[in-house]
């Protein structure tokens, strides 16, 4: 409809060419609204279909009558079908709320509501490796679409990036969204700060006025129109800034009207004689004012969209500063927080403002502690219902393949005959057969009989083997899977535990969370000096990484109390959440020993199967607080095989368990 705006009159007058591309086009709108889903078919779909199937169907080209019919249907029903796909689009919704706001925007600026759809869709497609570039959707053309489009492109365009954009579709999802909030941040911007508004104003102004007025205010040495006009913030030097001068010549309008003016003598009542102005022409003084009307919008459109690209260029600059660092933060904080935020909005929140304020670069210092400390990983791996000494089995029904043989009879070659049939095949035909053939009173006979398959032929078999595969149900006792259980950690934050003992410990903490949480295991911190302090890993509304990059940078002080940590990660083991946890204790245990009533109902909790663990960092804890752990790890601070030994100790207890099993 582009290419012939007014319609085809004459299907004549077009070239083969142009009769083949609407050819194309008809085929091509069919398949593309093929999916549409509406709420009732519209009354065009039918016609449409019949359109296109005419032309897929062909064998031959159309003829001028028929393609004269699908260009008559096409162009009847072309306004409906415009009218029934924006009010479609209109339905469909994004399931982005983000996106589905910016489709919602009013601003016509930033394009039509379908443009706006359009563009959204564009962008997912173009970020999308599955969607081959020759049928992605087109980016529309306008100020704010190609502009987007041209960010994301730039951003896609490093390596770096679109690989680890393609795999992480969140990553997409929330750049998509930032730059779509990012143009309509621009278009409000450019809106506000615009210094043209009384500018524009003006130009309307001037446009109601008669010519001959204007013609009467230039022609004057002082003008009015003048005067005002370079009044203008935008055009004022003092007030306009970085707005570009205007160039509108006023001096010629006011030459141009001179030679139009002439001087005529009159005498007025009293018989004096005056002079007054006249204007040769009034079609002159008509074309004066549309061209200095024209002058004047052309010159504000010009230097309007200069001021608007350098206010983009810089505002973009700002943006991919700024959404660069976001990705590449984005990046960082998923190595460091994934295992405990999964929803990458939260990551992407994150990587703005709150990575510099919440410190999260401690976690990356303690990152780089675990790289090749193998022995964190065993600690946790001991932890948990699935590493127990008891070891239990179940039955369960498995599939078993069964081969039946079986010997059916297949044709062979000659010499096996298994007697006689009917058949067309002239090798194996009976010589009584081919006699018919030589004899002409039943040649016709034979090749009757021939076509219906009637010859009597010997016919030679042999048998075969063939095999039949049957899937039959068997019992088999296997071992017993049972889910990794919850962790509970206790960590001790006293004055003892200053220096590298407290480093041990924040690291240690900080593997066994993280494992854990990338196990899909519950975990639960508390610290403890003389009082205590919890933290629950997998309770993500309580900010819980805030929370544990704020145990990470503290500093450990005070005296040493156990009994109110124990105390309360035994009665979490009342909970049903939390009675299949295992319980850590991280500490010197540099302390008073536990009394008789903590003891008591930690030796309760192992008779449930609770088993409780202790790391030990240094040599000079009391063995009187250690006695009642199931398993000690000492960790040696001064020793330089420290990691080597913990690895032995964890290895030494495992096999312990295993024994115990069996």
């Amino acid at each position: 409809m582009e290419k012939y705006p007014d319609g085809i009159k004459d299907i004549l007058s077009i070239s083969e060419e142009a009769r083949a591309l609407i050819q194309i086009k008809v085929q091509q709108f069919r398949e593309c609204i093929k999916h549409v889903q509406f709420p009732n078919k519209p009354v065009w779909w039918e016609a449409m279909r019949i359109s296109r199937n005419k032309i897929a169907h062909q064998e031959e080209d159309l003829s001028d009558s028929v393609l004269t019919s699908i260009l008559s249907t096409v162009s009847s029903n072309l306004s409906k079908i415009e009218y029934d796909l924006l009010a479609n689009i209109k339905r469909y919704r994004q399931d982005s709320k983000k996106k589905r706001r910016f489709e919602n925007l009013t601003s016509s600026a930033l394009g039509s509501e379908s443009e706006k759809k359009q563009f959204v869709d564009a962008m997912e497609e173009y970020t999308n490796p599955n969607i081959p570039e020759d049928v992605r959707i087109d980016f529309p053309k306008n100020k704010y679409t190609e502009l987007g489009a041209s960010i994301l492109k730039e951003i896609s365009s490093q390596n770096n990036i679109l690989e680890y954009e393609r795999k992480h579709t969140g990553l997409s999802e929330n750049i998509q969204t930032d730059i779509l909030e990012w143009l309509e941040k621009v278009n409000k911007y450019l809106v506000k700060e615009d210094p043209f508004r009384e500018e524009a104003f003006f130009i309307e102004q001037q446009k109601k006025r008669a010519a001959e007025d204007i013609a009467y205010d230039l022609i004057k040495d002082s003008s009015k129109m003048e005067y005002h006009y370079k009044r203008l913030p935008s055009i004022s030097d003092s007030k306009r800034g970085a707005v570009e001068a205007s160039n509108v010549n006023f001096d010629f309008y006011h030459n141009q009207l001179v030679k139009e003016a002439k001087i005529v003598k009159s005498k007025n009542e009293k018989g004096d004689e005056v002079e007054f102005l006249k204007w040769k022409s009034a079609d002159k003084l008509e074309i004066l004012k549309r061209n200095i009307i024209l002058d004047l919008e052309q010159n504000l459109v010009e230097r309007k969209s200069k001021w608007e690209l350098a206010q983009i260029d810089s505002m973009r600059k700002e943006f991919l500063e700024k959404l660069y660092s976001k990705i590449y933060k984005f990046m960082k904080l998923e190595s460091l927080l994934m295992p405990f935020i999964k929803n990458f909005g939260r990551l992407w929140d994150l990587s703005e403002g709150t990575f510099e304020t919440n410190g999260f670069e401690i976690l990356d210092t303690f990152a780089k502690l675990l790289e090749n400390d193998e022995s964190l990983k065993e600690i946790a791996d001991l932890l948990g219902k699935q590493t127990r000494a008891q070891i239990s089995y179940e039955k369960e029904l498995r599939d078993k393949v069964v081969i039946k043989s079986s010997w059916q009879p297949k044709h062979a070659y000659k010499g096996e005959i298994n007697g006689l049939q009917f058949s067309n095949d002239i090798s194996s035909v009976l010589p009584s057969e081919l006699s018919l053939m030589n004899n002409p009173a039943t040649n016709k006979l034979f090749q009757l009989k021939f076509a219906q398959k009637q010859l009597l032929s010997y016919d030679y078999q042999r048998m075969e083997e063939e095999q039949e595969e049957s899937k039959e149900k068997e019992e088999t006792t296997v071992e017993k899977k049972e889910p990794k259980g919850p962790i509970i950690i206790c960590v001790d934050t006293s004055g003892s535990m200053h220096g590298t003992p407290e480093n041990i410990a924040k690291t240690i903490t900080f593997a066994l969370s993280k494992i854990a949480i990338e196990e899909e295991r519950k975990c639960f911190l508390i610290s403890f000096s003389t009082s205590i302090e919890t933290l629950d890993l997998t309770d993500f509304s309580a900010n819980p990484i805030g929370k544990l990059v704020q145990f990470l940078r503290m500093s450990f002080h005070g005296g040493t109390d156990a009994v109110p940590a124990l105390k309360h990660a035994v009665k979490m083991l009342s909970e049903n959440e939390w009675k299949n946890a295992d319980v850590l204790m991280i500490s010197d245990f540099v302390m008073q020993a536990l009394d008789n009533d903590i003891k008591a109902q930690i030796e309760s909790a192992q008779e449930d199967n609770t088993n409780f663990h202790s790391l030990v960092i240094g040599s000079s804890g009391n063995n009187a607080a250690i006695n009642c752990f199931n398993h000690n790890w000492f960790y040696d601070a001064n020793n330089p095989q420290a990691n080597k030994h913990l690895v032995e100790q964890i290895h030494e207890i495992k096999m312990h368990d295993s024994v115990a099993s069996v």
